[in-house]
């Protein structure tokens, strides 16, 4: 499966034309809300007739407005400029293993769509099918020129699909599709869209950064618990992601499991596991309940769940400390709440015990996007290709 990050035809709108002065602008507007002209000019360090030039275009393109002017005390009345949310859309979607979301969003990043389907594995027929349907679906939501203002569609995705046959206990034949299936084309020829394509641990983390508990956050390290795991990682107020895509991949780090054996931690610490568990119980119904809003019926397997997966988070909390020195690391699941909460709370306390003698000890906080994440970090890179920044 060819997914390197990237975007396949057709090629945006104005992206190469825009300017790094617009870019600048829209992505400061984006950040820090309606900003006064002058002071628009005195942060980007622009003279004012130059940010004003600047201002105007944008306004005439649509993607900024003028708010309410602010009379002071002397002077004529200061009038902010703010980003206009209908001015740009873009598409997320986040491939899962058991399930996918696509999502609609505009330019301030609100989520004004969704689709999601579920399904015992993922095939990419059934992935082109969703993009395809959820696109025509947000075309009708939008209201006449707005249909031509979607940027593109942004895809987060598991890398190397078809090496989980075991944990999926998926049909090999269907799971092998993926090897050689090219994302970036694929999804542009079904969509009619600008298409972008990475990992989906890192594009979660990075839609964390973005709109959700790590905004602004400099440095940090991401765990995400789904049906398998994932990661990703910030450093200098940038996503990190390595030479090959993969940096934060949590599940592949390897752990001791309980009979002693070598293995890779999404084996022992992913929802998977419980599904597993769910399914001996239930006749196969781990899935379905798993996706309720609330858990409930089993909370003797939660609690062991928990308990074992904690273990194992703290010492890849740890573990991201000690290897890249980033001070905080957020959690995140697609769990309801309340399980997050006594998930993190465990991990808190065992990380507490843990001997981290050379390196400081990692602050933990909570996720708050959950699957939302990484479909909101994917749907931001066609916003970046056109509009704004890194």
């Amino acid at each position: 499966m060819k997914t390197d990050e990237g975007c396949a035809a057709p090629t945006p709108q104005d992206g190469a034309e825009r300017s790094a002065n617009e870019r600048a602008i829209l992505n400061m507007l984006r950040q820090d809300g309606p900003t006064p002209a002058a002071d628009i000019a005195r942060r980007m360090g622009l003279s004012a007739q130059a940010a004003s030039v600047i201002t105007r275009k944008l306004k005439t393109e649509g993607l900024v407005l003028s708010g309410k002017p602010i009379k002071g005390r002397v002077g004529k009345p200061s009038t902010p400029i703010k980003l206009n949310p209908s001015g740009a859309f873009s598409v997320g979607m986040r491939i899962g293993r058991r399930r996918s979301d696509v999502i609609l969003i505009d330019l301030e990043g609100n989520v004004l769509d969704r689709r999601t389907a579920t399904y015992a594995h993922p095939t990419p027929a059934l992935c082109l099918d969703l993009a395809r349907t959820s696109v025509a679906g947000f075309k009708d939501v939008l209201k006449g020129a707005q249909r031509d203002r979607i940027a593109g569609i942004g895809i987060g995705m598991p890398f190397d699909l078809w090496n989980w046959l075991d944990v999926l206990g998926a049909p090999q034949e269907e799971m092998q599709e993926w090897r050689d299936f090219s994302a970036l084309p694929a999804f542009s020829e079904v969509t009619g869209l600008p298409a972008f394509v990475g990992n989906d641990g890192s594009l979660a983390c990075h839609g964390e950064y973005l709109f959700g508990a790590a905004r602004h956050l400099p440095d940090f390290g991401y765990i995400f618990v789904g049906a398998f795991l994932g990661g990703g990682v910030v450093i200098g107020s940038r996503l990190y992601l390595g030479s090959t895509g993969n940096a934060g991949a949590i599940a592949s780090l390897p752990v001791l499991s309980s009979d002693g054996s070598i293995t890779q931690m999404l084996e022992v610490a992913s929802i998977n596991q419980l599904e597993r568990r769910l399914d001996e119980r239930t006749s196969g119904e781990g899935q379905r309940l798993l996706q309720e809003p609330v858990w409930t019926g089993f909370e003797d397997l939660e609690t062991t769940w928990i308990e074992e997966t904690a273990v194992y988070l703290a010492s890849a909390a740890v573990t991201l400390v000690a290897v890249l020195d980033v001070p905080t690391v957020v959690i995140d699941g697609s769990f309801p709440p309340q399980v997050r909460q006594k998930l993190i709370s465990r991990v808190e306390a065992l990380v507490s015990d843990v001997d981290t003698r050379g390196v400081r000890c990692p602050e933990i906080i909570h996720g708050t996007l959950g699957i939302t994440a990484c479909a909101l970090g994917a749907g931001y890179r066609p916003l970046v290709a056109q509009y704004l920044v890194e």
